[in-house]
């Protein structure tokens, strides 16, 4: 007989967020393999649990994708053992969780089933320090997928909110990104750990986005919308 692999999502970082149903499979497990011990929630898992943290392999290995197959590989792994495991990530595991992706598909080639956990995400607590609802046309993207590209995936007439960007050297490289698309001067909202006790918002121009002291791994990115036509439809318009 095949058990659920659970998979549980530990919310934006204070441990009082984590739900009830969430907190219910982590008393009844015995281990459980966190992607990333870096989350404050983790201090507040309960005292029985072994925990198992794949950091190293981010050290240890090159590329992202690497990373992702070797900690499925690894949960694939386990789950085969007696009394099985519990993969926890932060925030909710259907939310720029690469891994959890990457392990449902394999585990539906292998008929294994999976039990997703939901938690809260970083979007609930960002939207509150933005004042922000995310049905009034919010676009969100990956920190790296903007970084890596020339020009931003969305539309500047709208609100986004950029997760993960957690470095100076990321933050860098989304800057760059986003003056292809937006002035200078257009003000952002940097939102440090939201979620926890020390959330905090800095309001500061595109230009100085990189100048930040207290980027870190819990850092997102608020861009309201220019509020004006975009330069690409002045530019269509004539």
């Amino acid at each position: 007989m095949k058990f659920p692999l659970p998979i549980v999502g530990l919310g934006p970082g204070d441990p009082g967020l984590i739900t009830a149903e969430v907190w219910e499979v982590l008393n009844a497990a015995r281990d459980v393999y966190l992607r990333t011990a870096q989350h404050p929630a983790v201090q507040g898992l309960p005292e029985h649990l072994a925990c198992h943290a794949f950091d190293h392999l981010y050290e240890t290995l090159e590329e992202y994708e690497a990373v992702y197959e070797a900690i499925v590989d690894e949960l694939m792994k386990q789950a085969g053992e007696a009394g099985g495991v519990v993969y926890a990530v932060p925030g909710d595991p259907m939310v720029g969780e690469a891994t959890v992706m990457r392990l449902l598909h394999v585990a539906a080639e292998r008929n294994l089933p999976v039990c997703v956990h939901h938690g809260v995400s970083f979007i609930e607590p960002c939207l509150e320090l933005a004042g922000w609802d995310a049905l009034d046309g919010l676009q969100i993207a990956d920190a790296l997928d903007v970084a890596a590209a020339y020009h931003p995936a969305f539309h500047p007439d709208a609100p986004a909110l950029i997760g993960q960007l957690y470095s100076k050297l990321v933050a860098s490289d989304v800057k760059l990104t986003l003056m292809n698309q937006y002035p200078d001067e257009h003000g952002i909202v940097l939102l440090h750990a939201a979620g926890t006790s020390q959330a905090s918002q800095e309001q500061v121009s595109l230009a100085r986005l990189d100048h930040s002291p207290n980027i870190g791994s819990l850092t997102a990115l608020f861009i309201p919308p220019l509020g004006r036509p975009s330069a690409f439809e002045s530019l269509q318009a004539t």
